[in-house]
């Protein structure tokens, strides 16, 4: 029995997808906090959440490997994947599928990342066989980052000139699938997940003109210039923070990195950036 865990979420909902075209519905479980949100889901529905151990404990019974999708909220994740790693090696889970941060430290520009790091050590002194996928940002969160300059035609961001590596969320997830049919392949293993090639922000606003055919204009900005436009605009406290880390990440050249874990995981090439932002954007 296979169960994952953020199930109606984008990575989740996707893992589950790819993992019905290898085997039956019977064998995937999906854990949910609210099951009435849940009725797309065609595999055995388990309810629980991060922050209620006993719950996790509960839903994780029969469940040989878990696919630990790395929570979408910040404040004391650190606590929720722990609690997910407990209930899990109390329940018997032989192994965990942990999506995590590319090249994850303790002094990562990405807060989040962070956080990673301290999951994938308690990961490792669980005695739980694992697998970390550390997947660099999304090519989805490109269209977030440019936000109205979309329409505007004028993209003003803090992310420097610096390279990154974005990759297609939905091949992420292909991946994970691929390493969940078959863990005993991937023991105690940790993949970069990248695509092939990494982008400056200008070049990925040609791409975008290119595909759009209405030009992109990218414009670095400073940390405390984008912080003052955001609060401007009425964001809350933690998105501003977020959005700034981002900017950190890309433009210290942190995602500057390609490797090829995610093509050896797929059996092919993965998506350059412009077929994945073609698919995005239409």
């Amino acid at each position: 029995m296979i169960l994952v865990t953020g199930a109606t979420g984008h990575l989740g909902k996707l893992t589950i997808d790819f993992l019905l075209k290898k085997q039956s519905s019977d064998t995937i479980a999906a854990l949910v906090r609210d099951t009435a949100k849940a009725t797309d889901l065609t595999v055995q529905l388990r309810k629980g959440d991060y922050a209620d151990y006993p719950a996790l404990v509960e839903a994780f019974k029969g469940v040989d490997t878990l696919v630990l999708v790395s929570s979408g909220t910040l404040e004391g994740r650190v606590q929720q994947h722990n609690n997910a790693i407990n209930a899990a090696k109390e329940s018997g889970v032989k192994h965990i599928i942990y999506t995590s941060m590319l090249r994850t430290s303790l002094t990562s520009k990405f807060t989040a990342g962070i956080d990673h790091f301290h999951t994938e050590a308690s990961l490792k002194n669980s005695g739980i066989s694992y697998t970390v996928l550390r997947n660099t940002f999304y090519a989805d969160v490109i269209t977030m980052l440019a936000g109205d300059a979309l329409t505007s035609g004028n993209w003003y961001y803090a992310g420097g000139t610096a390279k990154a590596n974005f990759a297609s969320r939905k091949e992420m997830a292909e991946a994970l699938a691929n390493v969940a049919a078959d863990p005993s392949a991937h023991k105690n293993k940790i993949y970069e997940i990248t695509s092939g090639k990494t982008y400056s922000l200008p070049e990925v606003a040609g791409i975008i003109s290119k595909i759009t055919g209405k030009t992109l204009n990218y414009t670095p900005v400073s940390l405390d210039d984008q912080t003052a436009a955001l609060k401007q605009a009425g964001l809350p406290e933690f998105v501003i923070g977020l959005l700034n880390s981002i900017a950190e990440t890309i433009s210290s050249g942190e995602l500057d990195f390609a490797d090829p874990a995610l093509e050896n995981l797929l059996h092919r090439k993965p998506l350059d950036l412009e077929a994945a932002l073609r698919e995005i954007l239409k």
